[in-house]
């Protein structure tokens, strides 16, 4: 194949001829590989395209453009552009004004650690067969473009003026700690192993959309000062943004996250949309949004706790996900609408909206303000016995030493209840004063007597609340006045039928006209009747309240 520079005599060498020499570096005799070497000297231009370099060669070429008084080698313009490195190559500390590697290949670890690529440099298409070190590197302008690293590949600390890595292979872990990225900066191919960009910051353009990586991705404490760009990407194993701060444009459109992220601590600045995304696990606990959001996410638990929402948001996150709200802030009026509260336990929820939220495990006790908590649609509560319960009263049943107990329980269905009452919801907020009156019940701080009357209560009509039992309790003390005014409730002996339809007229209280029944009653038979008159219209009048606050909106 011709190349484009004059190659060595030798047959099948690719290696440009050493001036004034018909060989190149490699395959020069001894005797004039040193007098090249002691030709050269600090900030000596080199042409080594297409040489194959030992790491002996590499040494004394390093060690030739260095200067006698310990300063760090430097090479004028370096041309390396298809060279071939069989073995470890050593560039730490160089400074390249002008460094070309472009289609190089490096067959064994390189390190080019603290090395000043001052005019630029260029590593298009090259090839790294094993590790490459490029920490505390300083590029004033370089591209990796289509580069492939095989191996792992360090570049902790380095700072790139500018740098390209359109279509830049990484087959083995990747760590860009520390980096510092003063312009655009954009990646296309992915990467398959884990992948480090913690305290990376980013001070213009950072761009990974489409980009999918495969192993672990960490961004902690990341700073991206200009856009981000993350839409179509994917993750399938974890991903850590914790205390990244986004304080430009961040775009997180269509991204799926196989397995947990994690944005805690993170912070966006100007961000008013984030999604919609998928993900095993989304936690955004300790995180700040600054600007109203909008966050669009399918994920089985969603970590909000301690989460500050200073301009308010919209949650949308699908019935299958389950939101934790513990000790979230929310600065102005929000909405959660599809998933299932774990808790809002520390939260102040006066500005709150839940729409076709599932509360069955929310826990409730230490929110504030749940009075003014606003329910829209089918918001699901648990049931116990055919009504709406929280999750404390169900916890409280199943362990009577529960952390909540019922005097704590009833304080929340009474607020509950209200937060009901002024959403229109009268059929719920008749399960909530049933709650509290059950509470209210079991209260060991409710006096006695009170205690007494409200298990009467229960008893009779379930609060006011259950007509069918008001109603049973009417039939069965009709029939057992009926009885006793058969037996000693007339001044006669009268017929048990018609003694029915008299006690269930003084029931109504309606006079009896039946001419065959006694006129005159015994002092018990007054009693009786007395009786019936009060608790009668009492038991009906119940019976008619608990149809009213089934049936009411």
């Amino acid at each position: 194949m011709d190349e484009a520079w004059a190659a060595c005599d030798l047959e099948d060498c690719r290696g440009v001829r050493v001036d004034d020499f018909d060989r190149c570096l490699k395959h020069l005799e001894p005797a004039r590989q040193d007098e090249y070497f002691a030709g050269l000297s600090l900030g000596a231009e080199v042409d080594l395209r297409g040489t194959e370099l030992s790491r002996t060669l590499v040494e004394r070429l390093v060690d030739a453009v260095g200067s006698i008084d310990g300063r760090r080698a430097e090479f004028g313009r370096a041309e390396f552009a298809g060279t071939v490195f069989r073995e470890f190559a050593d560039f730490r500390g160089v400074t390249f004004f002008d460094g070309n590697f472009e289609g190089a290949r490096f067959e064994a670890a390189v390190t080019f650690d603290k090395a000043d690529f001052r005019d630029g440099g260029s590593f298009l298409g090259s090839r790294f067969v094993d590790r490459a070190t490029f920490e505390g590197v300083v590029f004033e302008e370089v591209t990796f473009e289509g580069a492939n690293f095989v191996g792992d590949t360090r570049f902790d600390r380095a700072a790139f003026k500018g740098g390209d890595f359109t279509n830049t292979r990484f087959d083995g872990r990747v760590s860009f700690g520390k980096v510092k990225f003063a312009g655009d900066v954009s990646f296309s191919h992915g990467f398959p192993e884990d992948v480090s960009f913690d305290e990376a910051e980013f001070a213009g353009e950072a761009g990974f959309g489409l980009v999918r990586f495969d192993g672990r991705a960490t961004f902690v404490n990341a700073k991206f000062a200009a856009g981000a760009t993350f839409g179509g990407a994917t993750f399938d194993d974890h991903a850590w943004f914790d205390d990244a701060r986004f304080d430009g444009e961040v775009t997180f459109e269509d991204v799926k996250f196989h397995s947990e992220v994690s944005f805690e601590g993170a912070v966006f600045t100007v961000a008013e949309r984030f999604g919609p995304v998928t993900a095993e696990r989304l936690i955004f606990g300790r995180a700040t949004f600054r600007r109203r959001m909008i966050i669009d996410a399918r994920a089985p638990k969603v970590d909000c706790t301690h989460t500050r929402f200073a301009e308010g948001v919209t949650l949308n996150l699908g019935r299958h996900s389950s939101a934790d709200l513990e000790r979230t802030f929310f600065g102005k009026a929000s909405t959660v609408i599809g998933a299932s509260v774990a808790s809002v336990a520390g939260t102040d929820v006066a500005d709150l909206v839940f729409t076709d939220v599932g509360l069955a495990h929310c826990r409730f006790a230490g929110a504030h303000h749940l009075d003014k908590l606003r329910l829209e649609g089918d918001c699901r509560f648990a049931t116990y016995r055919k009504r709406q319960v929280l999750a404390e009263e169900r916890a409280w049943r199943a362990d009577r030493d529960a952390p909540v107990g019922p005097r704590r329980i009833g304080d929340l269905y009474r607020q509950l209840r209200k937060a009901q009452e002024d959403s229109k919801n009268e059929p719920g907020a008749a399960d909530f004063y049933y709650g509290e009156m059950e509470m209210r019940r079991h209260s060991p701080v409710t006096p006695w007597s009170e205690r007494v009357i409200l298990h009467l209560y229960w008893l009779i009509s379930g609060y006011g609340l259950r007509a069918l039992r008001a109603l049973a309790t009417l039939a069965v003390l009709i029939a057992v006045v009926t009885a006793a005014f058969t037996a000693a409730g007339f001044k006669g002996n009268p017929g048990f039928g018609e003694t029915l339809i008299y006690v269930a007229q003084s029931t109504v209280s309606l006079e009896t006209k039946l001419a065959s029944l006694p006129k005159d009653l015994t002092p018990s038979g007054e009693v009786m009747r007395l009786v019936m008159r009060v608790l009668g219209p009492l038991l009906l009048g119940l019976t008619l309240l608990a149809v009213r606050n089934r049936v009411k909106r």
